[in-house]
């Protein structure tokens, strides 16, 4: 266990140390900004109109992906499956907890770096001179460090909720967006910085004592809560660009030929990516096939930060969390835990 422990904090501490070398974009941000501004200004057409004229491929595409969530589903609940993987899944939970603060922690500081609030579409500059930019993306930094190791972790989260409500009150309901931060947050408001953090290790500061009482009481809702802010954030991209503002998700399907790979028609690729986006978002949210469409979730993000050539940075926290949810499985508010648990023992292996 102290070796996987040790891969883990060495492999995001070399983030950190060669965050200069990450590029910059985000998603929807391989649209040049004239482009953004115009797609949004427009009005989109509704994916769910394509329907009607491919109905066959809408309904064969659609029984396949029920095939393989029921296939999934009968291996995940399968005995012989379980006795092969949950001694190791078992050990993977203990991993959770540090392997999603050393991704915030992470990300917190690539955003420092790169002086925006959590993707380049929200740079410090709207609110800050250059000099105080500067001096803000040092604190943003310094305060990473803090999480990564452990220290202060509570207060560190605390200072990112308060950082994040201000947003969403300039924002508004875009910040939802990046809910996984919100999430991820909230979690270590809870947890505080665990078993390998100097919070642990030193005596604890006067400080920290004050969410004792609180975080005793949270503690079982940290991973559900983290759990459902991550699924909304993936829910509300997905409408917001393949659904509310469509023509964002079309102009990148006509920029890179993607009808060229997938021969189907652009809207009915914006329809199929919203919905597989959507009940990936809908899964975590409610706790469904939870470790398989984790992987599923960075398989894609992979593939789309390959293709595009998006930036690894703005989506670190996305690998993160999916990989904390990977490692960590099903908390006692997942649904399909709570049909399992009504057939035997323990929880399932996907």
């Amino acid at each position: 266990m102290k070796k996987i422990y040790t891969l883990i904090c060495s492999f995001v501490l070399a983030i950190l140390f060669f965050a200069p070398f990450c590029a910059s974009a985000h998603e929807v941000y391989v649209l040049s900004p004239e482009e953004i501004r115009s797609a949004v200004a427009m009005p989109s057409p509704n994916p769910f109109t394509v329907i009607p004229e491919q109905e066959k491929e809408f309904l064969f595409w659609g029984a396949l992906c029920a095939v393989g969530v029921l296939l999934v589903l009968t291996l995940s609940v399968s005995k012989m499956f379980e006795k092969i993987f949950d001694p190791f899944l078992m050990k993977l939970k203990k991993v959770a907890p540090l392997l999603g603060r050393l991704t915030l922690g992470a990300s917190v500081f690539l955003s420092g770096y790169h002086h925006a609030f959590f993707g380049p579409e929200l740079p410090f500059s709207v609110f800050l001179s250059p000099q105080a930019e500067h001096v803000f993306a040092l604190v943003v930094m310094i305060a990473a460090v803090f999480i990564s190791f452990g220290l202060l972790t509570r207060l560190m989260a605390l200072f990112g909720l308060i950082l994040y409500i201000f947003l969403c009150a300039h924002y508004g309901i875009y910040m939802v967006t990046y809910a996984n931060y919100l999430g991820e947050m909230i979690l270590f408001l809870i947890l505080g910085g665990g078993p390998l953090s100097l919070d642990r290790v030193m005596s604890p500061f006067k400080i920290e004592k004050m969410f004792f009482g609180i975080a005793r009481i949270l503690e079982p809702y940290a991973f559900f809560i983290m759990r459902m802010f991550f699924g909304s954030a993936l829910i509300f991209a997905s409408f917001y660009a393949k659904f509310l503002h469509s023509n964002l998700a079309l102009d990148t399907v006509a920029d890179y030929h993607l009808t060229n790979y997938f021969h189907f028609t652009p809207l009915f690729l914006v329809l199929g990516a919203f919905i597989v986006e959507s009940i990936i978002g809908i899964c975590f949210f409610i706790g469904f096939e939870i470790r398989f469409m984790a992987l599923v979730f960075i398989s894609f993000i992979t593939l789309s930060i390959s293709f595009f050539g998006e930036a690894v940075w703005p989506h670190l926290i996305l690998f993160g969390v999916a990989a904390t949810l990977l490692c960590h499985g099903y908390d006692k508010y997942t649904a399909e835990k709570a049909i399992f648990e009504r057939i035997r023992d323990g929880e399932p292996v996907l």
